[in-house]
């Protein structure tokens, strides 16, 4: 039972890492506007698809969309250059010596055994997907009071 303690809280700090490193390395609030501007460009493409304009113009635009959706990805590679080599150093050095006498550890999980890497990795992307979707809530949420914010401050 001590393992399954000590792989959550290595889980728990290596997931608050992750997503520490990810807010500090990608500005969340212009990937927020680059993927409104390209739903907007989507949803004119697909007006203009549907107007029958010629191929050209429509490659044109899909060629705006691409390039957008290129910078998107680029910067939310980003942190995965910090967080990825971190994981595979803690998975396959630290843990196999951290647990050397016994290699198969396990943890009871409901009526699941698993090892202690299979653990690390089901806590770890459990407690990762929770986090990032309370966070890309609250940054979405508070986008929207900003921009109605500012329509108000407009009028």
């Amino acid at each position: 039972m001590v393992v399954g303690i000590e792989i959550t809280v290595i889980a728990v700090v290596y997931v608050l890492f992750s997503v520490f490193t990810q807010r500090k390395l990608i500005d969340m609030k212009r990937m927020q506007e680059v993927q409104e501007v390209i739903k907007a460009k989507s949803k004119e493409l697909n007006d203009m698809a549907k107007q029958r304009v010629s191929q050209e113009v429509l490659m044109a635009k899909q060629k705006e969309i691409t390039t957008l959706l290129g910078q998107s990805m680029k910067s939310q590679l980003k942190p995965m250059f910090v967080v990825l080599p971190i994981f595979f150093v803690m998975y396959y050095l630290v843990f196999p010596a951290v647990f050397v006498t016994n290699p198969n550890v396990t943890v009871p999980i409901i009526s699941m055994t698993m090892n202690y890497k299979s653990y690390f990795i089901l806590v770890a992307f459990v407690l990762g997907l929770l986090l990032t979707g309370v966070l890309m809530l609250r940054d979405r949420m508070r986008l929207a009071k900003e921009k109605k914010q500012a329509e108000s401050a407009e009028q």
